[in-house]
């Protein structure tokens, strides 16, 4: 196993609330993992605990199966990071700023930078100050895939793009990403942007990890089920795996994980008038974990 990152019992608290309890996870070279969690549920604090910005108040990190302690820097040579909002000094140029983190990475690419530099419509010579949000967005893209990153965190990071952008980023500037090798930890709450993307997801509530899973599989496994019936309609099914249930007169509507055919014979065995099977997007998957 090609171990990138592993986070073991990680917790965090900021006062009396836990954003982050017991929290473990693993990830593998060469994989986009998707960390979905509504907002407020921990996705940036446990972001902020990997880059070394917050320390945790009990759990370890290992890099490439190295322990990273608090204020470690080393390892982030090779970590590209990419937030919402990228904090910039705004007096610098555009050119300035690439020598500057150039003198950082020595992975640094100047000729990939140049060419996200003409992809994204950017100037060396125009002041950060002068850059929109959107624009400062770009160059937070360029700056972090110039440096070539092992391990590439994304923070929220498309939000504040104009479409095209956005979806030139998702399908084309990934896609590149991955065949350079490079490790993706995509974190965010816009769940529909990862359809198609992610190869493992990861769904975080109420600061613990409720589902950590290869992608393909948490599909095949969570199916919606709707039943209708003539008479004799169940108040209740005892059945394990019911994230949600939904009544409407004669019918109801069942989400399970994980699904299996000894569920399907359990409902066929109530005798149904129909039973419907169907699989969920990427976004009902989640919003039926933390519904």
């Amino acid at each position: 196993m090609n171990e990138v990152l592993r986070i073991e019992n990680l917790s965090k608290k900021f006062g009396r609330k836990s954003v982050l309890k017991d929290f473990s996870m693993s990830i593998e070279k060469g994989k986009v993992y998707g960390l979905l969690a509504k907002n407020g549920e921990g996705k940036t604090t446990l972001i902020r605990v990997i880059m070394g910005v917050i320390p945790p108040d009990q759990g370890e990190l290992f890099y490439k199966s190295q322990k990273i302690k608090f204020n470690e820097t080393s390892y982030k040579k090779e970590i590209g990071y990419i937030p919402e909002e990228s904090i910039f000094f705004s007096w610098m140029t555009i050119k300035e700023l690439l020598n500057f983190n150039a003198s950082f990475f020595p992975t640094w690419n100047a000729k990939k930078a140049d060419d996200y530099l003409e992809r994204f419509s950017l100037e060396k010579r125009t002041r950060i100050k002068n850059l929109s949000r959107g624009m400062k967005l770009k160059l937070g893209f360029m700056v972090a895939l110039a440096s070539e990153p092992e391990f590439l965190i994304l923070d929220d990071p498309t939000s504040g793009l104009d479409v095209p952008t956005r979806q030139d980023f998702l399908k084309g500037v990934i896609e590149e990403i991955l065949e350079g090798g490079t490790t993706i930890l995509f974190s965010t709450h816009l769940v529909h942007e990862l359809e198609g993307i992610i190869d493992h997801l990861s769904i975080l509530h109420q600061g613990r990890l409720i589902l950590d899973q290869d992608f393909e599989e948490v599909k095949s496994s969570v199916k919606r089920v709707r039943l209708k019936f003539d008479k004799n309609i169940p108040e209740k099914l005892e059945l394990e795996g019911i994230l949600t249930e939904r009544k409407d007169g004669p019918c109801k509507e069942l989400v399970f994980y994980p699904w299996n055919e000894e569920k399907r014979e359990r409902l066929q065995a109530l005798r149904p008038a129909s039973m419907e099977i169907e699989s969920l997007t990427l976004e009902e998957i989640f919003i039926s974990f933390v519904s």
